[in-house]
């Protein structure tokens, strides 16, 4: 005589299962944007190159250019633009006036997708790869936001290193940031075109997840990236130098994390599968 022992092996099988993997909810992030809004005057403050006059000269009859300031931004529509078309496009010459500037204000940055991103040259765009537990946001996330989008600083000096590019962003958190310097995170958003760098410093973060979207605003500092244009951030790394605001959708989804289990339980589940083989063969023999 046989007997079917499937459903004592299935139960089996659904036991060990449930003592080796726990699921564990797991979200990441998708669309919307960071809103970058720079105070031009704080901005200028905090950077000591400027290596011409700020009055007319016979020399240099067109002048009177601020430290740093803004000459062009690229949105994530200028994905496929290499690195030399940010850098070269619609440059003015040495003598450019400060009519060349252009508002440093509701510069928005799209949150990139999670599929790999194929970048021209010397882009260094990046996909989201963010993930976090919504109830313990900063006990577990982990990962990067990508984020889509180009700023070129003129900076007062000699062409062509009067040029600065930042973007191709990241927005990640560190706790061991948290908390370095008065009202600092440990939000900050990192430059990848050109180098790695830190791009800013975010301070006086606040965080909210209201059905399923993640908000986050705060006050910018200059990252340390900034450190080669003389940047009085440098020392003072507290300075606000503008806001920013980052408004995303969340995703959820399970993750399986695998828990490691005590050996007591391991004899357990052996005991169990012993108990069950020998059971298949004294029915069988029956």
């Amino acid at each position: 005589m046989k007997i079917n022992n499937h459903r004592s092996s299935t139960w089996l099988l659904a036991v060990l299962g449930v003592l080796s993997i726990s699921q564990v909810q797991a979200a990441t992030v998708s669309g919307g944007a960071l809103v970058l809004n720079l105070n031009r005057d704080a901005l200028i403050a905090s950077v000591d190159v400027n290596d011409y006059p700020d009055t007319p000269t016979a020399d240099f009859p067109i002048c009177c250019r601020p430290s740093i300031y803004l000459e062009e931004f690229y949105d994530a529509s200028a994905a496929s633009k290499t690195f030399v078309q940010l850098r070269d496009g619609n440059t003015p010459d040495l003598y450019d006036l400060v009519a060349d500037e252009i508002p440093a204000t509701g510069l928005q940055f799209s949150v990139n997708g999670v599929s790999p991103i194929v970048n021209p040259g010397g882009r260094q765009n990046r996909n989201t790869t963010f993930t976090f537990e919504p109830g313990n946001l900063f006990g577990t996330a982990s990962g990067s936001i990508g984020l889509g989008g180009v700023m070129r600083f003129r900076v007062d000096v000699d062409p062509p290193t009067n040029r600065v590019l930042l973007g191709d962003m990241t927005l990640e958190y560190d706790p061991i940031l948290e908390a370095a310097t008065p009202g600092r995170s440990g939000w900050v958003i990192t430059n990848h075109i050109g180098f790695d760098a830190g791009g800013f410093e975010l301070f006086d973060v606040t965080t909210a997840i209201v059905g399923n979207t993640l908000s986050l605003n705060g006050n910018l500092g200059l990252g340390w990236g900034f450190d080669h244009l003389g940047a009085r951030d440098a020392r003072l790394r507290d300075t606000r130098i503008g806001t920013f605001s980052l408004q995303t959708t969340v995703v959820s989804g399970e993750l399986p994390a695998t828990v490691p289990l005590p050996a007591a339980v391991w004899l357990f589940a052996g005991g169990l599968a012993g108990l069950f083989l020998n059971n298949r063969s004294d029915r069988r023999m029956a």
